[in-house]
């Protein structure tokens, strides 16, 4: 199971996408474009929702019971993703708290029902009861300690927690059941990225080996999902992260990502990290020029920031 997870309204889901721990992530961009990726990757959850309504066998009372609650979980998504004015606040807050009783009634019928439980500790998760979706991962991987989902979720709920150490070998875990998923790899980059003094003061990493591990996740979790941009973003990223920046590397990946971008936001985006990163490279000139020709007003605090930085070398 993949997910997603952050539209419109803040209240009804309070963590970032692809239920990913909750770092706070270096970034060049200071806009708001979360709705930007929400409609991208809402398709995901989507499909993870349908997948869970379809797999089940249908042949009992219960299999049907589930799927019908999935179902309109799905539905709510999928209406917020067509126009994301079509419920207000308060009529979000009544749906998601009928959909927890729901699925909180179904689990008193099923207590061992696996797939019930990821459900239900998702749902929770994103109404910001972290503590409750935690125990119903904990439930789950008690029933059945083999599934990446159960122990990415636990992962991130330990990161989210300052527990760096005690999440590692959770997304370890999922990676070695799932190691074609890339938001598995993904989270693995990001909490030795977050962690990364931790790691390494308590030596289990040198920084050689931490930096080379967080890039390896990175770059796996960008093969797998090339199409996603998020994902490309970060391992661009990545490289400003290294304790000596590699901006030659960073600098080819914008320059890839850039070739294939068809939308104003995200050539705008590319063309400042592609500005700042000629100016650390000393093609001043190149990168004022380029910085200058971004227009979209969201970005503007980000490219006087490059243009200032430029300025400096």
């Amino acid at each position: 199971m993949a997910d997603t997870q952050k539209l419109k309204h803040e209240k009804m889901l309070p963590v970032s996408v692809f239920v990913l721990p909750v770092f706070p992530r270096h970034t060049l961009v200071y806009c708001d474009i979360q709705m930007f990726k929400a409609y991208r990757l809402l398709s995901i959850l989507i499909l993870c929702l349908a997948a869970v309504s379809t797999s089940a066998a249908q042949s009992s009372a219960a299999d049907r019971r589930l799927a019908d609650i999935a179902l309109r979980e799905e539905n709510i998504y999928r209406k917020i993703a067509e126009d994301p004015e079509f419920y207000s606040p308060d009529d979000i807050e009544r749906h998601l708290s009928n959909l927890i009783g729901a699925y909180g009634a179904y689990l008193i019928d099923h207590p061992q029902d696996v797939n019930a439980l990821i459900l239900y500790g998702k749902l929770l998760r994103r109404v910001g009861r972290g503590d409750e979706a935690f125990a119903a991962f904990l439930k789950a991987d008690e029933i059945d300690p083999n599934l990446a989902v159960v122990k990415q979720q636990i992962g991130t709920h330990l990161a989210e927690a300052g527990k760096g150490k005690a999440a590692l070998p959770f997304y370890l875990r999922a990676v070695e059941l799932e190691p074609e998923t890339a938001i598995y790899n993904f989270a693995i980059g990001e909490l030795l990225h977050e962690f990364r003094e931790m790691f390494i003061e308590e030596r289990i990493f040198t920084r050689d080996a931490l930096e080379r591990e967080m890039l390896k996740a990175f770059r796996r979790a960008a093969a797998l999902e090339p199409d996603v941009f998020d994902l490309q973003m970060r391992l661009g990223e990545a490289y400003y992260d290294l304790s000596s920046p590699d901006w030659q590397a960073a600098l080819l990946h914008w320059n890839k990502m850039r070739k294939g971008a068809d939308d104003p936001l995200s050539i705008d985006i590319l063309d400042l990290h592609r500005a700042r990163v000629m100016g650390k490279l000393g093609r001043i000139e190149a990168a004022i020029e380029l910085a200058q020709q971004v227009q979209t007003p969201g970005l503007q605090r980000s490219k006087q920031q490059v243009l200032d930085e430029i300025a400096r070398h």
